[in-house]
């Protein structure tokens, strides 16, 4: 914002020397033109800085579907449609006020959904503090022996039945310690690392999933994975391990799916709601996973030929726990 501030002041009190960078002001119409053009253009480019810092808040607490159009509304959005709108009324230096048009509007609607943001921090608040022991999670001790990875469709019950191949073996279970392991890491919020594989494949995917928090949430989540490899024995669930883990021999790669009538049915269970409602939430999240487990190998999520075992959970929980279990000890476990 100060930085931003003295820029606006230079610009305005002192137009011309940045006008010769952008040719010979030896001409005193071009001249008068250019620095009208500079003083209204830039006039608020200070609520830019403000916008976008805004727009970058949200995407660190995890508010990612937030973060993406804001941090896009002023410069492709507004000043692009202000643009082509305002010469219509005002002539050519209509262009002119499409920025300063567009760092207001582009101000109030950030600032409104900061606001509602704002509001519902202490609620993230006390999600927080009740999930404070996954914060807290440490490398667990464990034996030499086989690393299992698990991907899983939504509903299928993925989660349990790693949890319970994880007490069949005596080996340690992470799921939601490795997302506080990776925040540890790098420094970024648990709640953002928590989110950044349920960004859904669309327009604003490719854009979020490049960022460069992002890409430090990727890289922590990997550097954590292949820590927790080389600490033993394990079953970890999610976050594409198997694909990390691939230059590991002792691995074994599981997917998890079943009937989507089965999966809905376990979904309303667990979450409540209708059936179309469950559908459209197995679709969103299993079209979420897929898009991040292709964005960081380049492959297809749930291809058979990336899985040592592919298993249908509708078998029942247990069944297919005892299966994965005794797979892994058939393997050197």
């Amino acid at each position: 914002f100060a930085i931003t501030l003295a820029a606006t002041a230079l610009f305005e009190i002192f137009p011309r020397p940045f006008i010769a960078l952008f040719g010979a002001a030896d001409n005193e119409v071009y001249t008068k033109f250019a620095v009208l053009c500079l003083r209204i253009y830039l006039s608020l480019i200070v609520l830019t800085c403000l916008q976008k810092a805004c727009a970058i808040f949200l995407q660190s607490i995890g508010k990612a579907k937030a973060a993406i159009p804001l941090a896009m509304l002023r410069d492709v959005i507004l000043l692009d449609a202000l643009s082509i709108a305002l010469p219509v009324f005002l002539g050519v230096t209509g262009i002119f006020w499409a920025a300063p048009l567009a760092d207001i509007l582009a101000m109030a609607v950030t600032a409104f959904v900061l606001v509602r943001v704002w509001k519902g921090l202490s609620v993230l608040q006390s999600e927080a503090a009740s999930g404070a022991e996954t914060r807290t999670a440490a490398l667990k001790a464990s034996k030499p022996g086989v690393i299992i990875t698990i991907d899983r469709e939504h509903g299928s019950g993925g989660k349990l039945i790693g949890q319970l191949a994880a007490e069949k073996l005596g080996v340690p279970f992470y799921y939601k310690e490795m997302i506080a392991l990776a925040a540890e890491e790098s420094g970024l919020a648990a709640e953002f690392i928590s989110g950044v594989n349920t960004a859904e494949p669309g327009v604003f995917h490719e854009l979020y999933i490049s960022s460069e928090p992002v890409q430090q949430a990727i890289i922590a989540q990997e550097k954590i994975i292949r820590k927790i490899a080389e600490a033993g024995s394990c079953v970890i669930v999610g976050r594409a391990a198997g694909f990390v883990l691939r230059d590991f021999d002792n691995t074994v790669n599981v997917f998890i799916h079943a009937p989507e009538a089965y999966r809905a049915a376990q979904v309303v269970k667990a979450y409540g709601g209708t059936e179309t409602q469950a559908n459209e939430d197995i679709s969103r999240a299993d079209s979420a996973r897929a898009g991040y487990y292709a964005k960081i190998s380049g492959e297809k999520w749930g291809e058979a030929k990336h899985y040592d075992l592919c298993i249908d959970s509708s078998i029942g929980a247990e069944k297919a726990a005892l299966v994965i279990a005794e797979y892994a000890k058939g393997n050197g476990m």
